[in-house]
Parts: C-alpha cells; structure tokens; sequence
C-alpha cells in the first residue's frame, strides 16, 4: 500500500456528460467555448461507430491544470486518451481504468468497481466526478455512501449533462485539492 501523503489526490474522470455535454444547453453552460466534434471509434473488429461530442477546451485546459492525478473512468476506456483529451486541452497518456472482460456490466456501473479497487489498493484523497455517480450500487451499497465510510477525504459530483463541469465544480475541486495539500 501507498503512503496517502506521498502522491497527488486521484481524480477520477468520466467523459459523457461531465466533459462531454451530451445533452447541452447553451443557456445553463458554465463555460462558453463548447465545439461539437464528430469522431469514429475503430475497435479493430470491423466495428465502427461516428459520434458527436460537446467539449470546452477551456475546461479540459482548467482540469489538466488541477493539482490531482487524472485519471480516466469511462466507457471510452483508452479512447479517451487519444480522442477526447487532444479535443478537449487535457493532457495525453492519463492513467485509464478498464472494464474487466469477466463483467457483464456494460452499462457503465463496472466503474464503481475499479474506482473501489483503485482507492483500496492507494488509499488517497480523491474527486470523482461522473453523471451518473448516484446510480452506481453495489448491492445495498451506494458509491455516496462507499465514499462516506472511506477513512480518505473524497468529493463526489454529480454534473448535469446539459452542462457538464461548471465553473462551481471546479471551485469545489480547487478547494477540496488545496486543503488536501495544507
């Protein structure tokens, strides 16, 4: 096991609907500077799909600049490090957690599983930040309620999908971050 004192605080990073506001409206962002993006995803297996993505280079810009490690938690697993981050400003070769091939969890919930695995296994301060954070169970087991009983600091959050990261959410981070380091 780690010492919690010797590293940076993770931040664990879902891509639909925190970065990518999917569902955006214009007239709730927190950030003016949102593109749409079409891109193919090519998994190798003659399987191809073209989606639109909704991004902000300044967000991505103000969260590469956070003093945390950044760490992937998405359904795009390592696309999301060679097609969103150069979109979006976030740096590139960011730590990237996959879904097991023994889960059959493939809505997404299989998060919560590496999540737990990675914060057991390091045991430091982290953010995670995903829409979807309040469905993810295990068992009885919320990840709120995971995250309460964890003997680290830890700040979940919940972005609306019509804005993804507002400028609060930042704010909130920043803050948590800092007093991580005092």
């Amino acid at each position: 096991m780690k010492d919690p004192g010797s590293e940076h605080p993770l931040l664990f990073l879902d891509v639909d609907g925190v970065l990518n506001a999917f569902a955006f409206d214009s007239r709730l962002a927190s950030f003016d500077d949102f593109e749409e993006h079409e891109v193919m995803l090519d998994e190798g297996n003659g399987f191809r799909m073209i989606l639109d993505l909704c991004l902000s280079r300044s967000m991505g810009e103000r969260i590469g600049a956070l003093s945390a490690e950044i760490v992937w938690a998405t359904t795009w697993e390592h696309n999301a490090d060679s097609i969103v981050a150069p979109l979006c400003g976030l740096p590139r070769s960011l730590r990237v957690l996959t879904r097991p091939r023994s889960t059959t969890r493939m809505d997404g919930a299989w998060k919560f599983d590496e999540v737990r695995r990675v914060v057991t296994d390091e045991m430091r301060p982290f953010v995670w930040i995903d829409d979807d954070i309040d469905a993810f169970r295990l068992g009885p087991e919320s990840a709120r309620r995971w995250a309460a009983a964890l003997p680290v600091q830890n700040l979940l959050l919940a972005p609306d999908p019509r804005t993804g990261i507002t400028h609060g959410h930042l704010e909130a981070i920043e803050h948590f971050l800092h007093r991580m380091i005092e």
